[in-house]
C-alpha cells in the first residue's frame, strides 16, 4: 500500500487556476466542429462574450482527501462515518485508498450579468454567456483536479476520473450534502439549496478514487446514459480530439 501524500480530512484550496473559454469551445458545444467560423458580426459577438465571461469568473477550487474505512456493494464508508452511496462508484472504485473530494466554481458575478442580459431582452447574449459559464468552471475544476492527479502519480498513486452526484451513474442527490460535509466550503462562498442544488449555479461537485489498480475509463462521460452527447462532452471532443 503506498503512502499518501495528503493529511486526511484537510480542506485544502487553489485561487491560481486560470480559467479560459475561447470562440471554438463555444462552437463545440453548439455542435460545431473545430476550425468553423462564424461571419462578421457574430465572430466578434462570440469573441465579446468569451472576454467578458472570463473577467467575470472568479475561479475557486477546494479539495479534501479521505481515508476510506471499507467499500461494501453499494456503498463508500469514510473515516469519520460519512456514507456516500452508489453501486456503480463501489465497483469502479474498489481498489482506493481513499477519496479526493473536490469543489470548483466561477463566483456569482457571471449568472448576475446572465440574468441583466435576460431582463434587457437579450436572449443570444443570455445563452452565449451562460455556455460560457459551464465552460469555465469545468475548466477550473478539471485544472485543479490535474494538479491533485499529479501529486498522487508522484506518490506512486493513480487517481480516477472525477464522478459527480447528479449523473445518471451516480443518481442520490442527497449525497451532494455528504460532499459538503467533508469540505470546508464557506470562504467559497458556496452553498446548497433543500433540493441540492449548488449556489453559484456555475459550479462543479466531485470526487475521485485514488489507490492502484484501477479500470475506468478518462472521463466520466462514458458512463453516462447521455453517451457523450451533451454540450460539454462534445466540446471536449471537439476541442480536443478525445
Amino acid at each position: 500500500m503506498q503512502k499518501i501524500p495528503w493529511r486526511s480530512g484537510e480542506t485544502n484550496f487553489i485561487r491560481s487556476l486560470t480559467a479560459t473559454v475561447d470562440v471554438d469551445k463555444l462552437l463545440a458545444m453548439e455542435g460545431g466542429g473545430k476550425g468553423r467560423r462564424p461571419d462578421g458580426r457574430v465572430m466578434e459577438l462570440y469573441s465579446d462574450i468569451c472576454r467578458e465571461a472570463i473577467a467575470l469568473a472568479q475561479p475557486a477550487f477546494a479539495w479534501a482527501y479521505h481515508d476510506l474505512v471499507a467499500i461494501e456493494e453499494d456503498r463508500l464508508s469514510l473515516q469519520g462515518g460519512k456514507i456516500l452511496t452508489s453501486r456503480f462508484l463501489a465497483a469502479k472504485l474498489a481498489p482506493a485508498q481513499g477519496i479526493l473530494v473536490m469543489l470548483a466554481t466561477i463566483g456569482p458575478r457571471l449568472e448576475a450579468r446572465v440574468k441583466e442580459y435576460q431582463e434587457r431582452g437579450d436572449a443570444l447574449a443570455a445563452y452565449l454567456l451562460d455556455m460560457a459559464g459551464s465552460a469555465l468552471v469545468e475548466s477550473v475544476y478539471y485544472s485543479g483536479f490535474q494538479q491533485l492527479e499529479l501529486e498522487a502519480a508522484a506518490a506512486g498513486l493513480e487517481a480516477t476520473t472525477p464522478f459527480g452526484p447528479g449523473h445518471s451513474y451516480w443518481d442520490n442527490l442527497a449525497d451532494q450534502e455528504v460532499i459538503f460535509s467533508l469540505v470546508d466550503t464557506g470562504s467559497l462562498g458556496m452553498m446548497l439549496t433543500d433540493t441540492y442544488l449548488m449556489l453559484p449555479r456555475k459550479s462543479i461537485s466531485g470526487i475521485s478514487g485514488v489507490g492502484r489498480g484501477f479500470t475506468v475509463a478518462e472521463y466520466h462521460c462514458h458512463y453516462c446514459h447521455l453517451r457523450c452527447t451533451c454540450p460539454l462532452s462534445k466540446a471536449r471532443r471537439a476541442v480536443t480530439g478525445k
